[in-house]
């Protein structure tokens, strides 16, 4: 809506957008599409690289010592303490998998994944949540328990659901072909993004100590150097150990991405251009409307000068509308893939929607300009006789 109170020159370039025949829309469309994509893969990129960033914070280990003895774990902490390299997490698993849940053996169950009954859980016991966990249902139990009565299990909310269970149903848990029923008596909410040890099911003290299994031990190495000499030593003292260097394969995972996300911006890139010959022909086919208005602003008394500002307002509110269009739309992805898929925050980066909007409102009011070269240069007598 163009109020009478603004400007003559503001009201005549914004009501511009409105004349007959006007491609104000499809101009909208094509750049604002283009800016839509461009800024959305930018976006899902930056999600990418942050879900990956080993600089989480210093309690994040990127060294995993696998299959530790429980005779060796003294041995393991005192070669780390050597090293001046801190132990993050000692923790022993046993190796389970789910038998009957309900009284119901788990393959008779129509409603439950197939592969709750084939997967090899590995869980952990202790009293407390780590900070990576946040209790959403019920209560941990922190009281040693006794095998024989039925043991308070801990589940993550994402496979107590689907299981199909909640608080008080009880699974029967097969131990290394050993039954143990247990009932669920909480729920917790895990933070996978972190690199810590998280797991689906915890069990309380007093129940998996004597059942074979091992420990994982997590470090943090400041250099790939260190992780290094830390490596020749353990297979030196400790063969059995296998080390598991996060950085080096997060490092991969990396590359492949940078590779995959530049692929998708050239291809958007493709895209964009494409789409150029039909902005272009969008203003050019304007053009003799707008060297018509300018030859009747100029016989009525207007400048040249007045009729390029004229001409700058119209380009800066088409390319604020199109830049608009394209960074709400980007804005909305952006949300939809950081709530649903990456689990990060909704927000995009600021810096990068300023910078995209800036270029879209400079692409439109240049190309424009550059469009409409000799526009205010006609003589008015000439184009009034019809000449060209």
């Amino acid at each position: 809506v163009v109020s009478a109170r603004w400007p003559y020159m503001i009201r005549q370039g914004v009501s511009n957008l409105h004349r007959p025949g006007n491609q104000t829309l499809l101009f909208i469309l094509s750049l604002g599409l283009g800016t839509f994509l461009l800024v959305t893969i930018l976006s899902a990129g930056k999600l990418l690289n942050d879900r990956i960033s080993l600089q989480q914070s210093e309690e994040s280990p990127n060294l995993y010592l696998i299959d530790v003895q429980p005779d060796q774990v003294a041995g393991v902490k005192a070669l780390l303490a050597g090293e001046e390299l801190p132990v993050l997490e000692a923790t022993p698993m046993v190796t389970m998998r789910v038998q009957s849940i309900r009284g119901v053996e788990v393959g008779d169950l129509k409603d439950v994944p197939r592969w709750v009954g084939r997967r090899e859980f590995r869980s952990p016991y202790r009293d407390q949540l780590n900070f990576t966990e946040t209790l959403i249902a019920g209560e941990l139990a922190t009281e040693r328990a006794d095998i024989e009565d039925i043991v308070p299990l801990s589940l993550e909310e994402k496979i107590a659901r689907d299981m199909k269970v909640s608080i008080g149903d009880e699974i029967t848990m097969d131990i290394q072909g050993i039954p143990i029923r247990t009932k669920v008596t909480s729920i917790r909410r895990v933070d996978w993004s972190r690199f810590n040890l998280n797991f689906f099911m915890v069990f309380p003290p007093g129940v998996l100590e004597e059942a074979p299994g091992f420990n994982v031990v997590t470090t943090r190495t400041p250099t790939p150097e260190a992780s290094g000499d830390l490596q020749r030593k353990l297979a030196g003292k400790f063969a059995n150990v296998t080390v598991i260097d996060l950085t080096q394969i997060l490092e991969m995972i990396r590359d492949i991405l940078v590779k995959i996300s530049t692929g998708v911006t050239i291809m958007v890139g493709f895209t964009v251009l494409a789409g150029l010959p039909i902005l272009i022909g969008t203003l050019l086919n304007g053009r003799d409307v707008r060297l018509k208005e300018s030859v009747l602003l100029r016989t009525l008394g207007a400048s040249a000068k007045q009729v390029r500002r004229i001409l700058v307002i119209e380009y800066a509110t088409l390319g604020f509308l199109t830049a608009l269009t394209g960074v709400l739309l980007a804005v909305a992805a952006n949300a939809a893939l950081a709530t649903s898929v990456f689990d990060a925050s909704p927000w995009p980066d600021a810096m990068l929607l300023f910078t995209v909007f800036g270029a879209v409102m400079g692409i439109s009011v240049l190309g424009g300009l550059a469009l409409s070269r000799g526009v205010t240069s006609h003589p008015p007598l000439e184009i009034l006789r019809g000449g060209s």
